[in-house]
């Protein structure tokens, strides 16, 4: 007795047909579907990364990568740093290691406030009062630019009752050299405290950011696991 399978050779040519016509029309949507899960987790981790070896960093720095999603037409998923809002960003410093670049907060003080001595830096002094996040308020730095003319805006004019309650407020001053150590200081009532410190040398930090060395680990941890499941999912919706 001779038994077969019922398959002619021209029906294992149609599925063999068929089969490729589903891989052309539904790999690169699984491509782009394993691509964009893949940099979704390069990101997540970034932002685990960033909690480890920052100090309470601010939802700005958590943020501070997005994801450049993959099409079908271009296979390609990048986790990027967004712009800076000023100039160099300081992600590549905690990255790479080196002197940071001149904050604002510098080039508004340097740029607007005579001062007799060489200022590089201007960095919170010891016992400011910080934030949360271990930053100095806004609030605070805006009024102090504000006292000693280094305000972004000079035109700023406030209302009557905000200038009564200003007058009984704190105000910010800049010593000259010899009378207090150099910095911004801030008086209120009889009493002084230092609010910023001028230094002659710019902050000097090491690497302990490897953003792009750690993404390209992650990235082939997790891209075989995530093309098998987006495979799956692209050929059980081919129609």
């Amino acid at each position: 007795m001779k038994l077969t399978a019922g398959v002619s050779p021209s029906d294992l040519r149609r599925l063999v047909s068929r089969l490729r016509e589903v891989e052309r029309k539904q790999m690169p949507y699984a491509t782009m579907l394993a691509l964009n899960a893949t940099g979704e987790a390069v990101l997540e981790e970034n932002r685990t990364l960033m909690r480890k070896v920052f100090d309470r960093p601010t939802r700005w720095t958590l943020n501070a990568f997005f994801l450049r999603r993959a099409t079908k037409r271009k296979p390609e998923a990048t986790v990027e740093r967004k712009d800076a809002p000023r100039g160099r960003h300081y992600l590549e410093v905690e990255e790479r290691g080196g002197t940071r670049p001149k904050t604002g907060i510098e080039r508004l003080i340097l740029g607007n406030v005579a001062y007799e001595d060489h200022i590089e830096a201007v960095v919170p002094a010891r016992g400011a009062r910080l934030n949360a996040h271990g930053n100095l308020p806004a609030g605070q730095i805006q009024r102090a630019l504000s006292n000693i003319g280094a305000q972004q805006d000079r035109a700023q004019t406030g209302t009557d009752g905000s200038r009564k309650r200003s007058a009984r407020a704190a105000r910010y001053f800049v010593p000259k050299p010899g009378q207090l150590s150099p910095g911004v200081w801030k008086r209120q009532g009889k009493r002084l405290t230092k609010f910023l410190s001028f230094t002659d040398r710019l902050p000097r930090y090491g690497a302990r950011f490897d953003m792009e060395g750690h993404g390209r680990i992650v990235a082939a941890r997790e891209m075989p696991d995530r093309m098998r499941a987006a495979i799956r999912k692209a050929f059980s919706t081919a129609r």
